[in-house]
């Protein structure tokens, strides 16, 4: 007998409905990889076969921040109770309402066993007292050798795991080849080199680079490349190198080579200007690149991230599954435990271009060896986490502090001095 049951968003709607909190949500969060989208994935190249057990009796409730688009993921999790007999209710929500509801759950004492959270969001929830403390069972069941250094350091809070990875991510350059060939532009590989781009690419008529701006986090997670590619970070943000940072958009604005509109964008609206040939150069994740095959008109191509003075890098992004502190926890780690196994990793990842936690996962899938998403895997090994301490908070006070700067409103010391002293508030 199978046993499967899903819960979906209409429980958790009529309770937000009632107290006012769900707002709509717009590109969800694809600094993290968490934006949901119609696009359609690739081939998956294995297949886990099960066959069905009885139900146990045991069941967890599952909050998760993606829709049943993701058709590969749900087949996972119906695979485990297939697997195990443990009934699975999925409660769907978009991640930002989530974010909000979480709140409201843990008042009225209805929190899921396991909830799928950005991973800049692991302090916050710990701090909160609902996680638990998984270190022992991660140290001693999980292969904590396989996988990418930057994705386990978000799951942890003061050395303790709290969290497993679900799905990882970062950030590169896409790039028209057509535009780049047209102008006599290469692919930049520095800032210098960036800018020479875009000088270029005006000659011959052409925006050269774009980003998301708008007040979401998609902006602050395009900027962590750029800020710590100046050698600045979240402790360092009335620095030189902050200001550094600053006057690189500050003189593609200037220079006509990034449009201000940018401060109306979030990702996806970035990405249709790349599509739609308008723009020569944008930053973005894996998950982008089927809709850039779809959309895109021309030859385009997946460089790394151009580097600062500070040097080579990109950002970590990604979701984790938490475990909530109650009396089910040992079967949540059973379910969660199984979507880090590697066949499970490796399916759900490919189907939706993420980059798998584990490395032996990416060596070997013979799609992670290909061109782009290879790209996406060789910068695994220098994305960073985000700083988790205050995030949310965090970030409005950098990307104001952008906006500023490239709409003229503040000189770029003037900005990196006002949001030091709103991040030093916070402490």
């Amino acid at each position: 007998m199978k046993v499967r049951s899903k819960r979906l968003l209409g429980m958790f709607l009529s309770a937000a409905v009632i107290t006012g909190l769900v707002v709509g949500c717009g590109s969800a969060n694809p600094e993290t990889g968490t934006e949901v989208s119609p696009e359609t994935s690739p081939e998956v190249s294995s297949e886990i076969k099960t066959e069905a057990i009885e139900s146990t009796g045991e069941k967890i409730s599952l909050l998760l921040t993606y829709s049943e688009e993701k058709k590969v993921l749900y087949q996972c999790i119906e695979d485990f109770t297939k697997e195990t007999g443990i009934e699975v209710e999925i409660q769907y929500m978009p991640l930002e309402d989530s974010r909000k509801q979480i709140s409201v759950m843990v008042a009225s004492g209805s929190l899921p066993d396991v909830m799928d959270i950005d991973n800049t969001d692991t302090q916050t929830y710990t701090e909160m007292g609902i996680l638990a403390d998984l270190t022992e069972r991660v140290e001693a069941e999980i292969e904590t050798g396989q996988y990418y250094e930057g994705v386990l350091e978000s799951q942890k809070v003061d050395g303790k795991y709290y969290g497993l990875p679900f799905t990882a991510n970062n950030l590169c350059l896409y790039y028209n080849k057509d535009l780049l060939e047209q102008a006599g532009a290469e692919v930049p590989t520095t800032w210098e080199e960036l800018l020479d781009a875009c000088e270029k690419l005006k000659a011959a008529g052409v925006t050269g680079f774009g980003v998301a701006g708008s007040q979401t986090t998609d902006t602050s997670f395009q900027m962590w490349p750029f800020i710590w590619g100046a050698g600045a970070d979240e402790k360092t943000i009335d620095s030189e190198q902050m200001v550094e940072m600053l006057n690189l958009y500050r003189t593609m604005v200037d220079n006509e080579y990034m449009s201000t509109e940018v401060i109306n964008y979030v990702s996806g609206d970035n990405a249709n200007q790349f599509t739609a040939g308008k723009t020569a150069m944008i930053i973005d994740g894996p998950w982008r690149m089927n809709a850039v095959k779809a959309d895109a008109g021309f030859e385009w191509g997946v460089a790394q991230v151009p580097a600062g003075p500070a040097g080579e890098g990109t950002v970590l992004g990604g979701h984790n599954f938490a475990v909530v502190e109650n009396e089910n926890t040992d079967v949540s780690w059973k379910f969660v435990k199984y979507m880090n196994s590697p066949e499970v990793m490796g399916k759900y990842s490919e189907a939706e271009n993420y980059i798998p936690s584990r490395k032996d996962v990416c060596e070997n899938l013979e799609y992670y060896k290909t061109e782009p998403i290879s790209v996406f895997v060789e910068a695994m090994n220098t994305a960073k986490p985000m700083p988790k301490k205050n995030y949310n908070s965090v970030s409005d006070a950098l990307i104001k502090m952008w906006q500023k700067v490239v709409l003229g409103e503040s000189e770029p010391e003037a900005a990196a001095k006002e949001a030091a002293e709103t991040v030093a508030a916070l402490e």
